[in-house]
């Protein structure tokens, strides 16, 4: 596990290139690997790779960038490539010669084997950055579910390539706001940051540039879904077995570490069924292994405070379990911090409950663990993918499994959004179906969960300048987040998907990687140092259940309520309690103020002032200034997540020093005209 931060320039007239800081850049992200530093700068100063380190496997002797014997191969990677041990004797009966016993080291041997097609060969989560000196080219990838970060920009002439985009400031590079990204939720919804010319590569993809200036990004990978029409033939039982077989194997792999290991555990199904795997794995070799389990405690709120259901699921496992007890007050203490580890805007308090308690865990002396993330995405553990599983009917379970007659099933669709079921997290969670315009449904084949999450995750429009709204125009960020998918995958969404497997195409593309395991994992982990294994997201396990009947995943009971991620409790049964096994997904949620607590006044007084909304330029601060009081009146949760977003932006443009967007500053039939 690492960061890192890397440059290549482009050809110039006399090929005489600028030194850039890569040190400096290095110390803004000291905090990814706090254990060692190393650089490389090529000969003719074209290419800089740099490297922090946090020491996982082969503690002493892993230390980056590698090289290949002849020094014409240098790479950078950040993160863990498992099922190294074999890859390497493979590579070593080749002929490979290995300097160090790190699990890093396969990506440049494997590169130097199959070139591009090294990718294919890699299982983990990881980002990686190769220079080809002999080929004067440079190639940065990015695991298959983006676990692990990597933004790029081209700024002068130079490709910029980074853990974290704070990286690129002592490289000379200057923040400026792309507005059309902010109020299309580019930072969640689609491969765009906040900041201009700033971009996320998409997850199962490569960057490749060469000296003469030319870049292209390709796919190497891509989650697909069976042909909606056509029949399953396995068993129910012989399906419920493989997802068994290939979650244990994903575990174990992630169990290798030389240093301590643990895991996050709330009151859900997934991080529980982690900790029994992972404790049942460890007592084959000794009986007495114990497996170390953190969780938070949200005090005085029992409908956010999971840690009495994960102490019992550690009981039942024989893990140690500790918990962070934790405040609205500490949550919204450290939102500044956090918003600056994240680089993108908070809508609500999650991110930062998580980010404690990663500084927590390292406080412990721990540096890995293991988390739950992904599993929803795969196995339908949001109630909003329920109405998306309702829309069309599952023609491939066997024998109907699992499946609600057709009148039955539309009976249900149309009554969605009004029945208790599935208004758990809010009635307004399902607005975005209602309300979204008609182009954006039938862009993926008529589904919900784009526009409900571009709903429930963007700020209003009425906050924006009339200047930022003439050049961008209505914003619609559940339409960019349709947009942002390939051509390819709308096509399949259209004719061959099952509705229920396009939600889930849509939710792994955008707000997996964006936030699940941005702000909720690598960014919030990362910033106290610590490791986070996702095992739900091993892609050999991912692509098995992908090819599972809906019905398996959301399970239509006798009584005709639903059952979400059933072949999940099904297949780890014997790992969980039964408290565990008949619970229905709960989502991790922290408090969210409603506008009395005094550190929420404080906060809000000090970053949302006429000033510093005047200082983005893309703000209509009259308005905003008004949805802020309205906000400490009635303490509304839509006004509330107004605030967070709003409030993270002020942040960043102080802690990036951002230009003032320069439109909002000219007569608004100048910026028509243009």
């Amino acid at each position: 596990m690492c960061g890192f931060s890397s440059y290549f320039h482009f050809d110039t007239i006399d090929n005489e290139f600028p030194n850039l800081d890569i040190d400096t850049s290095l110390q803004y992200i000291h905090h990814r690997g706090p254990d060692s530093r190393g650089k490389y700068i090529s000969p003719n100063g074209r290419c800089g790779l740099g490297h922090v380190r946090l020491s996982i496997i082969d503690l002493t002797g892993g230390q980056q960038p590698l090289s290949n014997a002849s020094g014409s191969v240098q790479c950078v990677v950040n993160g863990e490539l498992y099922d190294f041990e074999r890859i390497r004797e493979e590579l070593e009966a080749k002929g490979h010669i290995f300097s160090t016993k790190t699990d890093s080291e396969i990506a440049l041997h494997l590169y130097e084997e199959y070139g591009l097609g090294f990718l294919e060969h890699l299982r983990g989560e990881f980002a990686i950055n190769i220079y080809d000196v002999k080929k004067s080219r440079f190639i940065a990838a990015r695991d298959h579910f983006g676990i692990k970060p990597l933004y790029y920009t081209v700024y002068n002439g130079t490709l910029l390539v980074g853990s974290e985009i704070k990286s690129f400031i002592p490289m000379g590079w200057k923040a400026e706001w792309d507005i059309d990204s902010i109020m299309h939720n580019g930072p969640l919804n689609d491969m765009r940051t906040c900041f201009k010319g700033v971009y996320k590569l998409p997850p199962g993809h490569y960057l490749i540039t060469t000296s003469s200036g030319s870049m292209e990004i390709q796919p190497y990978w891509d989650a697909d879904y069976p042909d909606k029409n056509v029949k399953e033939t396995r068993t129910v039982e012989e399906m419920i077995q493989g997802v068994h077989d290939h979650l244990v194997e994903a575990i174990r792999h992630r169990l290798k570490a030389d240093v301590p290991l643990g895991v996050y555990l709330s009151g859900g199904i997934d991080s529980s069924c982690i900790a029994g795997i992972a404790s049942s794995i460890l007592r084959e070799k000794n009986p007495n292994a114990k497996l170390r389990a953190f969780s938070i405690s949200f005090a005085g709120s029992d409908i956010h405070d999971e840690s009495l259901i994960a102490e019992r699921t550690a009981e039942f496992c024989g893990a140690e379990f500790q918990k962070l007890s934790l405040t609205e007050d500490d949550l919204l203490a450290s939102f500044e911090e956090s918003v600056w580890y994240v680089e993108q805007p908070h809508s609500n308090l999650n991110a930062i409950g998580k980010f404690l308690l990663s500084e927590f865990v390292r406080d412990q002396g721990y540096k890995v663990v293991m988390t739950g993330e992904g599993s929803d995405e795969h196995f339908g553990g949001y109630a909003f993918f329920h109405a998306d599983y309702l829309r069309e009917a599952d023609n491939t379970s066997p024998d109907g499994f699992g499946t609600l007659p057709d009148e039955q099933r539309e009976a249900r669709l149309r009554l969605f959004g009004d029945q208790d079921e599935f208004n758990k997290y809010g009635t307004f969670v399902f607005d975005g179906h209602r309300y979204a315009d008609a182009s954006t449904h039938k862009l993926l084949n008529n589904i919900n969960t784009h526009t409900m999450l571009g709903k429930v995750l963007a700020m209003e429009d009425k906050y924006y300048h009339d200047a930022a709204l003439a050049q961008v125009g209505k914003p619609n960020p559940a339409l960019a987040m349709a947009e942002s998918l390939s051509g390819m995958a709308r096509y399949k969404a259209n004719n061959k998907w099952h509705p229920l497997h396009t939600a889930m195409y849509v939710e792994n593309h955008t707000f997996l990687p964006n936030h699940l395991c941005n702000s909720l994992g690598d960014r919030s982990e990362m910033a106290h140092s610590i490791e986070a294994r996702t095992p739900f997201l091993d892609h050999h396990l991912c692509e098995y259940v992908n090819g599972l009947p809906p019905s398996l995943k959301i399970k239509c009971n006798d009584d005709g309520t639903l059952n979400e991620k059933w072949v999940l409790k099904e297949a780890v049964k014997p790992y969980i309690t039964e408290e565990m096994y008949n619970r229905t997904k709960h989502p991790f949620l922290a408090p969210s103020s409603e506008g009395r607590n005094p550190m929420v006044i404080s906060l809000l007084n000090k970053l949302i002032t006429k000033e510093t909304l005047e200082k983005l330029g893309w703000v209509n601060v009259e308005k905003f200034l008004e949805g802020k009081a309205a906000y400490l009146e009635t303490g509304n949760l839509l006004l509330f997540r107004d605030m967070m977003i709003m409030m993270s932006y002020v942040t960043l443009s102080q802690r990036f020093n951002v230009a003032t967007w320069g439109n909002a500053k000219t007569d608004l039939t100048d910026a028509v005209a243009r």
